[in-house]
């Protein structure tokens, strides 16, 4: 009889589990709700097990905010504290728990003690949660078929959250989907514009950009556009700026007597400041009825600071008026055009460019002609230069540089030092050797002075066959007297070593020199006859006769001074007066010195 009655309530116990799941799972499957699940399921499992307190909470990810809080039986002042307290447990829990009651629920000590049994669940891996619940009215605690119901019910709880979740994501997916597809239409419509807009453009732009004629371009835009548009009339002009007169006009579409007024409404509405400030280089305008009754859609360009233009629609033969997308396109193709005719008139520019640049080239070969003729007498004139300043001083050259056209300076009384040169025996050697060997030795001799007389710059004005004039200008006295005494002991020492060198004589060649230093006349001379002009360079006056009277005095290659030049070079020089000498032609003795 025992073991029948513990069949008999087991069995009991069996069917109040099995209604107490279909009830629930009734109320669960038949919500696609979160929030609502969790509401029916608190109120069907509060009922079941009889207790007056539970609650529900969830959270999307460990320690996070709650996403649902369901509560029976507690005061709304508790609810923060099951919060947390849930958070708390969640963040602790073993997954493979099960229930906690009794000293396990108190020993963790983070919900209130009404609670007395608590069951933790994790949806998926984000989404976990707590069920909470109170003590039961018959004051008996939960036993194991409790718990085992408990986690069956809790299954079927996680199983249809789940359902919620997915039927959430199917209807965010939806949703998502729904706005892509309106967006792929906006898109595919949008495509669809810009393909008949670049269709357009192409059209277009091999036309205008196939020609170089302002003209042509102009003719073929208008004609395109309104195809392209649907329109039967519709004017372009273009504008100078300066004269604000019309330079090209087209128009299709208008009675001839009207064409006047038209062009004169259009320039109108260019010059109107309505139409746009001058530094937009495209301006779309939507009321140009305002001057032109019959234009429904304009555009204002600038193609550069010279040309202004206007393109001028009517309406369209479907009836429909211009939207954003024809305003859009509007201003895309008047851009073109503006390059288009931009190119045009760059095209116009290269031509009269290359037309007066071939006037210049023409220019240029003939002016280079009479360049290459007169650098043809350049060099016959330098050549003749170079011929002739073989033989003219040096500063004879130099005046006639500074004035090639023979304005040169007549002489003027300046302080100088004269250096004659004169060769021992002349006349008796060239007798023992002949006139060619004894030029021969001269050339050699004197090409060997030159450097000596050009480094102390000395400039010879007068050349005889066995002598030289040199005279030294510096503006300091001092100075053109070293410089003379310099030159002719560099002159001696010079002749010293070619006479070692050279034995063609049967005794050295010996070089007299003598030197003054005071006020002489120095400049160009010209002389008049009736053959012609002729020009010298030389040295007049005291200094110049007494040079050459010194030198004569000299013998067995000395280098004699006057008294002014030995004052003026003692103690550079080693200095020997020689005493007074009377001189051919000079009134006075003459004190000599040597060096």
């Amino acid at each position: 009889m025992g073991g029948s009655e513990d069949i008999q309530t087991e069995l009991d116990r069996r069917v109040h589990h099995l209604r107490t799941l279909y009830d629930v799972s009734r109320e669960l499957f038949g919500n696609i709700d979160s929030e609502g699940i969790l509401r029916n399921f608190l109120m069907m499992t509060t009922g079941n097990f009889g207790v007056i307190e539970g609650f529900i909470f969830t959270q999307d990810g460990p320690g996070t905010k709650p996403t649902h809080f369901v509560s029976v039986g507690f005061r709304d002042d508790e609810h923060t504290s099951l919060s947390e307290g849930s958070r708390q447990l969640l963040l602790h829990w073993d997954k493979d728990g099960g229930v906690i009651d009794g000293h396990q629920l108190e020993s963790l000590d983070v919900l209130p003690q009404t609670v007395v049994c608590a069951l933790p669940f994790a949806v998926d891996d984000g989404l976990s949660g707590l069920l909470g619940l109170g003590r039961k009215i018959v004051g008996e605690p939960y036993n194991e078929e409790d718990k085992e119901l408990l986690a069956t019910l809790i299954n079927n709880l996680i199983v249809a959250l789940r359902n919620a979740r997915a039927f959430e994501d199917i209807k965010r997916l939806n949703r998502e989907m729904q706005e892509k597809n309106v967006q792929l239409e906006k898109a595919l419509n949008d495509l669809d514009r810009r393909v008949y807009h670049l269709k357009t453009l192409y059209d277009v732009s091999k036309d205008i950009f196939g020609s170089v004629d302002f003209a042509a371009i102009l003719r073929n835009f208008l004609l395109m556009t309104m195809g392209n548009f649907g329109v039967m009339e519709a004017l372009l002009l273009t504008l100078d700026v300066a004269s604000k007169e019309i330079t090209h006009f087209k128009a299709n579409g208008y009675k001839e007597s009207d064409m006047a007024s038209l062009q004169e409404a259009a320039k109108q509405l260019l010059l109107d400041g309505r139409a746009g400030g001058a530094s937009e280089r495209v301006k779309v305008l939507t009321s140009p009825q305002d001057l032109i009754p019959t234009m429904v859609c304009g555009v204002r360009f600038k193609v550069d600071e010279k040309c202004l233009g206007f393109l001028g629609l009517g309406a369209k033969l479907i009836g429909e008026p211009y939207n954003e997308d024809d305003l859009e396109l509007l201003a895309t193709l008047v851009n073109n055009l503006v390059v288009a005719l931009k190119n045009a008139i760059s095209f116009e520019n290269i031509k009269r460019l290359n037309l007066e640049l071939q006037d210049k080239n023409r220019e240029l070969e003939k002016t280079l002609k009479e360049l290459q003729a007169a650098l043809k007498k350049i060099e016959i004139l330098e050549s003749i230069k170079a011929n002739l300043s073989k033989f003219a001083p040096t500063t004879v050259t130099r005046l006639i540089e500074t004035s090639p056209t023979g304005d040169v300076l007549e002489a003027s009384e300046r302080d100088c030092s004269v250096l004659f040169l004169d060769i021992e025996g002349y006349t008796r050697l060239t007798e023992q050797i002949g006139p060619t060997e004894m030029n021969r030795i001269i050339e050699k001799y004197f090409s060997a002075f030159m450097e000596s007389i050009y480094e102390n710059s000395g400039d010879v004005t007068e050349t005889s066959g066995d002598g030289l004039m040199v005279i030294y200008l510096n503006d300091d006295k001092k100075t053109n007297a070293l410089e003379a005494v310099r030159t002719a002991v560099t002159i001696r020492e010079k002749a010293g070593l070619i006479n070692k060198e050279d034995k063609t004589l049967a005794e050295p060649l010996l070089i007299n020199m003598g030197i003054c230093s005071g006020e002489a006349f120095v400049g160009a001379t010209k002389l008049e006859s009736y053959t012609g002009s002729r020009w010298t360079y030389t040295s007049h006056g005291v200094p110049t006769n007494l040079a050459a009277r010194i030198c004569g005095k000299a013998v067995g290659g000395e280098v004699l001074l006057s008294k002014e030049t030995a004052e003026r070079v003692k103690g550079h020089f080693s200095i020997q007066c020689l005493g007074k000498f009377c001189l051919k032609n000079v009134s006075e003795e003459v004190e000599i010195y040597a060096v």
